[in-house]
């Protein structure tokens, strides 16, 4: 059966895709891909992965994700955007910093160097086409894959205008089809599992919007393809309050993804072969959701809701320094123990000069 591994969009969230892959290689080594396909960040786990498709390669995958932050991924700077505004340009962030990231870690430069066959999905903008690399130059191909529109420059290639694949497919089952995958397990990251939980600010409006427009793509597709392939959806962590530009709990994320998949596995999910819980945004399902309108209560005021995010902030910023602290204690630590083993050295070597010097007037 020919199975295809799917890896779907997503910014920071591209960590829970790690943690699901990692529980899956450790729960039967015998489920295997014969090609990988991505979108987005899906794309640059994706051509990790399909390098060094084994535990240790995975490994060292949670290791970059480990070291990323968000400096490693956008380029901050006032100038780039008032300066592209100004001039007419196509994004308000400089891609640098996030090349230099695959430059140092990316193993290898062509399509054709990987284990397993890769493709990468990205978004002709001119015609609104799919377009999908499978060979060339890879690091060109993923930076094309993640070039999210506004925020970063397009890859001009040939009479192509390259953007993030997310535009048009952010979870590539039909594309894993398309290239004939019998078998298809799809990586997801776009769907909230935090039905209970209201938005707090304009931020969490904006991110769950995003979410939804991503995961109505994903449940599509599902109803669509279940019964025409072995179609298996790994499922995200419930009661996680995602942030896709926010890089600094990857650590968290894995981990989250890792147990949860570990326990669906355990559970028999893999067995099930079922959506791993309702999909949200399912336009598809045979449930109508039928309310009567009736007036609306208000939002919270303006000081309750400072309040609020206050109290959300300084929590962020009190772990922030609580981390930092540990860091420089830690630092501390290091620099005296070396700062004590370099005078234990000096003594040392202070003792056997004057102990040369005493003997060579004793002789």
């Amino acid at each position: 059966m020919k199975t295809a591994f799917v890896f779907s969009g997503g910014a920071s969230l591209g960590a829970l895709e790690v943690g699901m892959l990692k529980a899956l290689t450790e729960y039967d080594e015998e489920i295997k891909a014969d090609f990988i396909i991505g979108t987005s960040v899906g794309s640059l786990n994706g051509a990790f992965y399909a390098y060094n498709p084994t535990p240790a390669g995975v490994l060292q995958l949670e290791t970059i994700w480990n070291e990323v932050t968000f400096k490693n991924v956008f380029s901050p700077s006032p100038v780039t955007p008032v300066k592209n505004l100004l001039s007419f340009g196509k994004y308000l962030i400089s891609p640098k910093n996030l090349r230099e990231l695959l430059q140092k870690h990316l193993p290898y430069q062509k399509f054709e160097d990987t284990k397993i066959p890769f493709y990468a999905v990205t978004t002709d903008l001119k015609t609104g086409r799919e377009v999908v690399f499978n060979r060339g130059l890879v690091l060109e191909a993923l930076m094309g894959s993640v070039a999210i529109p506004l925020v970063f420059p397009p890859q001009y290639m040939e009479n192509l205008m390259i953007f993030d694949g997310g535009v048009v497919n952010n979870c590539p089952i039909s594309t894993a089809v398309k290239l004939g995958a019998e078998r298809v397990i799809v990586f997801p990251t776009g769907y909230l599992n935090t039905p209970e939980v209201y938005p707090k600010n304009l931020e969490e409006v904006v991110v769950r919007a995003l979410l939804y427009l991503l995961t109505r793509q994903l449940t599509s597709d599902y109803h669509l393809y279940k019964d025409k392939v072995d179609l298996r959806i790994i499922p995200s962590p419930p009661g996680l309050l995602l942030n896709p530009i926010d890089f600094s709990r990857s650590t968290e994320l894995i981990q989250a993804a890792y147990v949860h998949t570990q326990k669906w596995l355990k559970n028999g999910g893999w067995e099930s072969k079922l959506p791993p819980e309702t999909l949200p945004c399912d336009v598809y399902s045979e449930d109508l959701f039928l309310r009567e309108a009736v007036e609306p209560f208000k939002d919270k005021p303006a000081k309750e809701r400072i309040k609020e995010n206050l109290e959300d902030v300084t929590c962020v910023v009190k772990e922030a320094i609580e981390e930092k602290v540990d860091q420089l204690k830690d630092s501390y630590d290091k620099s005296k123990a070396h700062i004590k083993e370099k005078l234990e050295q000096s003594k040392g070597k202070i003792l056997r000069s004057e102990k040369n010097k005493k003997d060579a007037k004793q002789q």
